[in-house]
């Protein structure tokens, strides 16, 4: 899990003061507009309660599911909006003249502004914290859910005109999967990344390499001491090389490889990725790597993991590959 660093947190301090400020400035202004109009003050309070009152409530919720992993109901959001937009209503109503009816209905606003913006900063500090978009899952599972009933309805539905309807809601939902979501996008880029180096490789190897390859030298026998048979004559052909069997040429492969494998003390970095690797029989994104290093209480930061991820690679060539897209 990441920690937010002193420097994080101050500048998010000073961030979050402006916006608390523009939103007690907003509900100041929504009093003092309906005291003026209303001629008391219990009644301005009441509008002022009513309308950023009941916002604060709202982005209070929110803030509170969303520090502890959960997903914001539709409700807390939907209330964001509307309840400023029912004290912009109240304003323009009360608003004795049309340059007044402008000034009423935005002062409400201000609230709205603030609680958005303390929301989404406290939703990035989670984010960044546990490398987990809530929010983003719950847009993601919606969008599943409605490709799948449009595409089993597409498929299926007795009516012609429904069928075409459904295919394509379907395809217009498939477009949107996936949007402002971290760890698709991590993921997407590793894979990507991969390609791009493998690709690179293949260049590079196709134009370093040499146009005509020299035939691979032949090992001359060793002579045995004692009474030696004449040696054939230098001039004849070369006897064909022995083959060696199939039974005993695969052992010596297998104790190469074997023997290049490097052995990685247990507890450290790269012995904690491969384990990762190997479990999961194909290339772990940044994030699984993140996650694996903090499980194991070692340094855990993205470019941390990214230098061990490629050290790995790099050391256990026989390791799998990426998943497939």
């Amino acid at each position: 899990m990441n920690k937010l660093t002193a420097g994080q947190i101050t500048v998010l301090i000073i961030a979050t003061i402006p916006m608390i400020a523009v939103g007690v400035g907003g509900a100041i202004g929504t009093y003092a507009n309906a005291a003026s109009v209303l001629h008391r003050k219990e009644t301005a309070l009441g509008v002022v309660a009513a309308g950023e009152g009941a916002t604060l409530v709202a982005a209070l919720v929110m803030i509170g599911v969303t520090m502890l992993g959960q997903a914001a109901p539709l409700a807390i959001r939907a209330a964001l909006w509307l309840l400023p937009a029912a004290a912009s209503v109240m304003g323009l109503a009360i608003a004795p003249t049309p340059t007044e009816m402008v000034v009423f209905a935005l002062t409400p606003l201000a609230m709205t502004a603030a609680a958005e913006g303390i929301s989404f900063l406290a939703r990035r500090i989670v984010v960044h914290r546990t490398g987990v978009d809530v929010e983003a899952q719950r847009r993601n599972t919606y969008l599943l859910r409605r490709i799948a009933y449009h595409r089993a309805r597409a498929e299926r539905h007795p009516w012609a005109w429904v069928r075409k309807v459904s295919a394509l809601v379907a395809w217009r939902l498939m477009g949107q999967l996936g949007d402002s979501d971290a760890t698709l996008g991590s993921a997407l880029t590793d894979v990507q990344n991969t390609r791009i180096v493998d690709g690179a490789n293949t260049a590079l190897a196709a134009m370093l390499s040499s146009a005509t390859e020299l035939p691979a030298a032949t090992p001359r026998p060793a002579v045995a001491p004692g009474p030696a048979t004449p040696k054939p004559a230098r001039t004849t052909a070369t006897p064909a090389p022995a083959t060696t069997p199939a039974a005993d040429a695969t052992p010596s492969l297998d104790a190469t490889s074997d023997a290049a494998v490097p052995c990685y003390e247990p507890g450290t970095p790269q012995y904690v990725v491969r384990e990762l690797w190997l479990r999961k029989n194909h290339r772990p994104t940044e994030g699984a790597v993140v996650e694996a290093l903090g499980d194991a209480g070692l340094p855990n930061s993205r470019a941390q993991a990214g230098k061990i991820r490629r050290q790995v690679e790099a050391e256990n060539p026989r390791l799998p590959g990426p998943r497939a897209a």
